[in-house]
């Protein structure tokens, strides 16, 4: 496709911002700060939790996690063959995924977008990041995504207004035959010895809690990860497949493997926890409540006789050739 017609987009920033091209942009207006911690001032009111150094390491922390214990070593489970030609993130944080998939693949574009301008200025040579917001409604997709081998979503859509519209969007600007992969939590917490759901536990009062005022203000769907295989199917992809891990959190598990992802999920769990609980407010809790809350919850994941898992669902789906 002519790179004209490509750059002729309709981003909220006008022109891709690539990593070179940050410094152009009002990083005062991109930022705002509550609490002691930074969110992404783009668009007020959307997806509520910050992206300053904390929330990075966390993301480090979860790309980890994947990489090497849930995904086995691999990037990806889609079978996308040797040559993919374009690579999309969505909802690509600070890249970390996106610059691991430019390495492997060095002949392709990849493309990483995110509302926070939080990537890095120097990476390879083969990826571009753009500030832009993909959930708008009013304005369809720039052509830049158009055509790709494999649309990546990871941790994104239970922060959404209308997730099913990102996957609509994405089946639409996949090529035929192309693929689309989908990392997500599922919102409820799982007793290690029967496999059912224990309502009991801290964190499944502390999901019930982010259903409400939270999920109201920020316009979060946090049970949409039970919805992703019917919707892949309605939306029109064919070959859906799924992959669940039920992962521990705490030192509990007298496995090593299990042990190491126990603490990962655990680390993982008490900083998102620490983040949403900054905006006491918003929950609707006062800062006693919301301290006291926290407490309960890091007690129970360090409680050696309280063993519980989250179940990780992983999803990938094609587009139909025709």
């Amino acid at each position: 496709m002519d790179n004209a017609t490509e750059e002729d987009t309709t981003s909220d920033l006008g022109e891709s911002v690539g990593t070179s091209e940050f410094t152009s942009v009002n990083t005062r207006e991109m930022y705002s700060y509550e609490a002691g911690r930074r969110y992404q001032g783009f668009l007020q009111g959307r997806y509520g939790l910050p992206n300053d150094d904390t929330e990075q390491f966390r993301e480090a922390l979860k790309h980890k996690l994947y990489i090497d214990y849930l995904l086995d070593g691999k990037l990806y489970l889609a079978p996308i063959g040797e040559h993919p030609q374009k690579i999309v993130d969505l909802g690509t944080g600070v890249g970390f995924w996106a610059q691991d998939m430019a390495e492997n693949f060095p002949s392709a574009r990849v493309i990483g977008t995110d509302l926070s301008p939080i990537q890095p200025h120097w990476t390879a040579p083969n990826v571009e990041f753009r500030v832009e917001d993909l959930e708008d409604e009013f304005r369809p997709w720039t052509n830049i995504y158009v055509n790709a081998d494999l649309i990546h979503i990871r941790a994104l859509l239970q922060t959404l207004r209308h997730p099913r519209q990102l996957i609509e969007r994405s089946f639409e600007a996949l090529k035929p035959g192309g693929w689309i992969e989908i990392h997500e939590v599922i919102p409820f917490v799982y007793n290690d010895s029967d496999g059912e759901v224990t309502e009991d536990h801290p964190f499944s009062h502390f999901y019930r809690l982010i259903e409400g005022p939270f999920a109201q203000r920020y316009g979060w769907n946090v049970r949409f990860p039970l919805e992703i295989v019917d919707t892949l199917h309605q939306v029109g992809f064919v070959n859906v497949q799924e992959h669940h891990t039920r992962v521990p959190i705490g030192r509990w598990p007298s496995e090593t493997r299990e042990r190491e992802m126990g603490m990962f999920n655990q680390h993982l769990c008490e900083d998102w926890i620490t983040a949403l609980l900054a905006r006491n407010n918003v929950m609707g809790l006062e800062t006693e409540e919301a301290n006291e809350m926290g407490q309960r919850l890091f007690d129970a994941f360090n409680n050696p006789r309280i063993h519980v898992r989250l179940d990780w669902i992983d999803c990938w789906a094609q587009k139909p050739w025709s």
